[in-house]
Order: C-alpha cells, then structure tokens, then sequence
C-alpha cells in the first residue's frame, strides 16, 4: 500500500479539517509582512486555513488526495483561497519549492507533527530570504506516556535545531505541552 493510499484509508470517515496548531497560533505576530505561506504534511488543512484566515496566500501539501478534499471543501465553505498540492514530502529527490508551486519560496512554512529528517533539512530552500519556519515534533520523551506517534516518528530532545540546518533559531522550546512531549522550533531563512 503506498502512502496516499494508507493516509486516504485513514481519512476515509473524516468531514472536516483537523484544528490548527496552537503553536503557529502562539507566534501569530510573527506572521506580520508574510504574505505566503505552506503546510507541509498539512493533512485535511487545519493550521492551513488558519493561515489563510489571516490573509496569507498559503498552499496546503499532503500526500493524502482525501485529506486535500476535506481542506478544499472546508475553504469554499469559509470563502477562504486556498491552493492544495497532493506531493510525497518523502520522496527522492524530495520537491523542490518550484515544484510545490512557489517560484520564489514561501514567507512562512509550517511542518507540524510530520518527521522526515531529510525534508526539515530542506527548509531554508523553500522559504523566501526572511522567511520563517514553524516546525513541531513529538520527541522520544513522548513515548514515557503515548504509545503513538512511534520511535521512527520522533525526534531526539535537541534534535531539532540541527535538522532545520541553515535558519537562524528564533526560539527553540521543548517540553510537555498538553499531554505529548514536543520540540517546538521558530527559525528565520536569514539570506
């Protein structure tokens, strides 16, 4: 089964799109000047119809076909514009910005509770220069009380940073937050 097809199961019973991430919520003054954003691994569109609910042009990237259709469906519902974009973010040779539908690169890129090591180390090239990355994690810590996400799907506890190679941290948090142990990163594309 290849991964849309297990992420479509998966979404297969779901109407409406997940919430948004408090943490991108949280440093929503961060978003002042943006005026494009991406959700990679975005799933059914939760934290990309926030964004554009704040006015960002923002493309929303999945795997799943089904969790693009909630996300399209929910935007025409809000009258909110929203570009989707069905890609494997853990392909090889991994998309490159242009690919994904931004020729310059994006003001604002969010990887939420998605890890493929080799795409957070890709992050300063799909940000235009001063743009800014949210990228949160469970990290191994999780596994004290949550079974799920699994090892393979966890970072390190100061991993992160050195994953996002190439952008300046802003701010740098790990910690329990509700009831699943996250690293929580902000960093800027200083070029």
């Amino acid at each position: 089964m290849s991964a849309a097809e297990r992420w479509d199961a998966k979404y297969a019973d779901w109407d409406e799109p997940g919430t948004p991430s408090d943490f991108v919520i949280g440093h929503a003054e961060l978003l002042s000047g943006s005026s494009t954003a991406a959700d990679l691994a975005g799933g059914t569109g939760g934290t990309a119809l926030w964004l554009a609910a704040q006015g960002l042009a923002t493309t929303l990237v999945d795997v799943s076909g089904r969790a693009l259709e909630i996300a399209r469906v929910a935007a025409a519902e809000r009258g909110l514009p929203l570009l989707t974009m069905q890609a494997d973010l853990e392909a090889e040779p991994l998309p490159t910005a242009a690919e994904l539908g931004s020729e310059r690169g994006w003001d604002v890129v969010v990887c939420a509770n998605f890890l493929h090591r080799p795409l957070l180390g890709t992050l300063r090239h799909l940000l235009a220069p001063g743009g800014i990355a949210f990228a949160q994690i469970a990290t191994v810590r999780n596994l004290l009380y949550n079974e799920r996400p699994g090892r393979p799907y966890l970072v390190e506890e100061g991993e992160l940073p050195e994953l996002c190679r190439g952008l300046e941290t802003v701010s740098f948090d790990e910690d329990w937050f509700g009831s699943r142990h996250e690293a929580r990163l902000v960093a800027r594309h200083a070029g």
